[in-house]
């Protein structure tokens, strides 16, 4: 089986989402379930907080970070910061820490922060 980390959408001006992850089971989940719900939504899956900034610096647009349930506060600070200096007003959705940690939860949350 091919795990999934990334999911491009086909329109030009579709949301872009961030993925801080860790656990490349759970991003290929949280990634199909992005991918089957919100087909207009592009998904980027990152296994750290090193590899998810780096990413960041190669975008142009980033309408919604999620940051996994496994980052730490100080890691949480660091990446609130780096969106603050790089891409001000983007929002956040925390599983796990903003909101219980469930499919249906994260859903709701990217559905109300990307007005979809």
């Amino acid at each position: 089986m091919t795990l999934i980390r990334e999911y491009i959408a086909s329109e030009t001006n579709a949301p872009v989402m961030v993925i801080f992850g860790g656990n490349p089971e759970r991003m290929n989940e949280v990634v199909s379930l992005i991918r089957d719900s919100f087909k207009t939504v592009t998904a980027i899956g990152n296994f750290s907080e090193i590899e998810g900034l780096k990413k960041l610096s190669t975008l142009k647009k980033v309408d919604l970070v999620l940051i996994g349930g496994r980052y730490t506060e100080e890691q949480r600070i660091r990446i609130q910061t780096y969106l603050t200096e790089h891409f001000p007003g983007v929002a956040t959705t925390e599983p796990g820490y903003q909101y219980p940690y469930d499919n249906a939860e994260i859903m709701a949350d990217i559905k109300s922060k990307l007005r979809i």
